[in-house]
């Protein structure tokens, strides 16, 4: 196998990567969010926006891309802050850089398959080891605003499930948006398959409805708590710990491996329980039943749209994730050293 040397400009093509990302990330989320807002508002191709402080509304047609309306009122507030947070997490990415560059052997050059020697690491293997320890940061961050937005949404009843945001929910999903774009962008370089890009793409347009529409802030954070599962994940495939024998050996790597497991089994496994609890309220007060609260699009067939839609990426994850439980469930058996005395005594016996 011909393996690649490593590039001297590959260190500043990593710290200056964000720049044009961030540019071509942010006109792609501006644009979907338009199109999905000019669907929903249509009125015989006319689209009205209204600005949240009862000025004069502007009217265009849906064949002019008008974008303005991000700039207006909270819609403004929230491109702006998932700019910052995108910024961010290649804070974190950069910061890994430095510092594993510095102090771990094994962020530049790797083993051989045949493990006889060492060959420089690629482009590609550095980007995987950044952004997994970079999301350890960042999803802590999010875990944390969606489990406190669950706490103070959940007491408020429907309107709290349906029709209010709060600082908690606005930043975990801000950052949910933001920190899924990072990833997308570095699972180009980092030469992942499709499956992840329809995982970030499916999710970033569920966030981007309740985000920028207002509504649902609840179920989206519900939802999102699967992020937390990624904090112990990141321990586990994170490079400076799966690369330094003294912790991949230790009590408290195999611990965390556990966590994870666990982690899995009480915030992913469950999704479906999840959906049907959204179902609940969109079957006793959605749009036209009882009080009226349980929807995004005030527009029936948006209206329905959106449900499926929340149908299908809900199934699409939770069968993901039952793939990975699944992974993971085999990994930390063999950690722990289950399973293998039963079958070396099979194997002794045939």
């Amino acid at each position: 196998e011909t393996q690649s040397t490593q590039n001297p400009t590959d260190s500043v093509s990593q710290v200056d990567l964000f720049g044009h990302c961030w540019n071509s990330c942010l006109h792609n989320t501006r644009h979907i969010v338009f199109w999905i807002r000019s669907i929903a508002t249509s009125d015989n191709n006319n689209i009205d926006i209204d600005n949240d402080d009862n000025a004069a509304s502007a009217t265009t047609t849906t064949t002019t891309m008008d974008l303005s309306f991000l700039y207006e009122g909270n819609n403004a507030a929230f491109v702006h802050l998932i700019g910052k947070y995108y910024v961010l997490c290649w804070v974190f990415h950069i910061f890994s850089a430095v510092v594993s560059s510095a102090y771990f052997p094994a962020y530049k050059e790797k083993d051989t398959k045949d493990k006889k020697s060492k060959v420089p690491t690629t482009f590609a293997d550095r980007i995987n080891w950044d952004y997994t320890n970079a999301s350890i940061p960042y999803c802590a961050l999010i875990f944390y605003f969606y489990v406190a937005a669950v706490l103070e949404l959940r007491p408020l009843g429907l309107e709290g499930r349906w029709a209010t945001q709060t600082f908690n929910s606005t930043h975990g999903i801000t950052l949910h948006i933001a920190s899924s774009l990072y990833e997308t962008t570095n699972y180009i370089f980092a030469k992942k398959g499709l499956v992840f890009y329809l995982h970030h793409v499916v999710t970033v347009g569920g966030c981007i409805t309740m985000l920028f529409f207002g509504r649902a802030s609840y179920w989206c954070c519900l939802l999102g708590l699967v992020e937390g599962t990624n904090i112990p994940l990141g321990f586990v495939l994170g490079g400076p710990f799966r690369s330094t024998p003294a912790i991949k050996n230790s009590l408290a790597y195999k611990v965390n491996g556990v966590l994870l497991w666990v982690m899995y089994l009480v915030i992913r496994v469950p999704i479906p329980y999840s959906i049907y609890l959204l179902h609940a309220d969109l079957n006793e007060h959605g749009l036209g039943k009882g009080d009226n609260v349980a929807w995004v699009f005030d527009d029936a067939t948006m209206h329905s749209a959106w449900v499926v839609y929340m149908d299908l990426v809900g199934l699409f994850l939770w069968g993901l994730s039952m793939m990975w439980f699944s992974q993971i469930t085999s990994g930390m058996m063999k950690a722990l050293g289950i399973g293998i005395k039963a079958t070396a005594i099979k194997k002794k016996a045939a």
